[in-house]
């Protein structure tokens, strides 16, 4: 009679809860997760893949994994903004996501699912099991936002409001003076009282223009999702202000 060879199989691949990006909103207890994902109940079943943090908030990952007496055990890491984690061979159970209360982050899962067929197969697939991390650059985004914003007071104007549950990310801004001006550019939170950054301050002695460019990663409202863009100008010279961005969600 012939031997019989047993060898590894495909066994299918894998999308984070189904469909691989979403957007996790932190709940109040930090110490629960926000999101869990159960991979596997089968200890000879090994996950091949990756997850990433597709936001610019720190995310903290629990991963589950079999021993090889059926048992678990239990591994907690950071996930950096735009980093992934790479795990191969790796007999995972389930992974667990946790994000700062009140505070929402995309996520993404993929990967394939390999079966073992005995414990033979399953050690000489151990010896190649790994966990690593790959930290990114900043990706770009579609520069498809322009707002146009004319000011002829001395008043604080709200210049870019973002779509529902997005953030602002800006890449070009030009101010155009007809006269003296001072402008204070400031992210605050959605209500505009809140959260306030100050960009910059700029003083125009006369008639004048100035640019600003940003880096196609962009500069974004640290206040995240709903926050806005706004203008503070002093005096009553007919001032012009476009932007140029993009509303980021926060899968993105």
């Amino acid at each position: 009679m012939g031997v019989v060879e047993k060898i590894m199989q495909f066994l299918s691949l894998y999308n984070f809860k189904g469909g691989g990006t979403e957007q996790i909103t932190g709940i109040t207890n930090e110490n629960m997760p926000s999101a869990t994902d159960t991979i596997s109940q089968n200890q000879n079943i090994f996950f091949n893949g990756q997850f990433s943090n597709l936001s610019r908030t720190l995310v903290h990952v629990r991963l589950e994994a079999f021993k090889s007496n059926g048992q678990t055990t239990l591994h907690k890491h950071d996930i950096r903004a735009y980093e992934s984690l790479d795990l191969r061979n790796v007999p995972l159970r389930s992974i667990s996501v946790y994000v700062e209360p009140n505070v929402t982050a995309g996520f993404h899962g993929m990967g394939a699912l390999t079966l073992i067929e005995d414990s033979d197969e399953r050690a000489v697939a151990l010896t190649k099991c790994a966990i690593w991390e790959t930290l990114h650059q900043s990706p770009d985004f579609d520069t498809d936002e322009y707002t146009k914003t004319t000011i002829t007071t001395a008043t604080t104007t709200t210049i870019m409001t973002p779509s529902t549950n997005t953030a602002i990310g800006l890449y070009k801004v030009t101010m155009a003076c007809a006269a003296a001006q001072t402008i204070e550019l400031e992210w605050t939170d959605s209500a505009g009282t809140g959260g306030v950054n100050v960009i910059g301050l700029y003083r125009f002695g006369a008639e004048g223009t100035y640019t600003m460019d940003f880096d196609t990663a962009m500069l974004r409202n640290p206040n995240g999702q709903n926050g806005l863009l706004r203008a503070i100008t002093s005096t009553t010279a007919s001032t012009q202000i476009d932007c140029i961005g993009h509303y980021i969600q926060a899968s993105q």
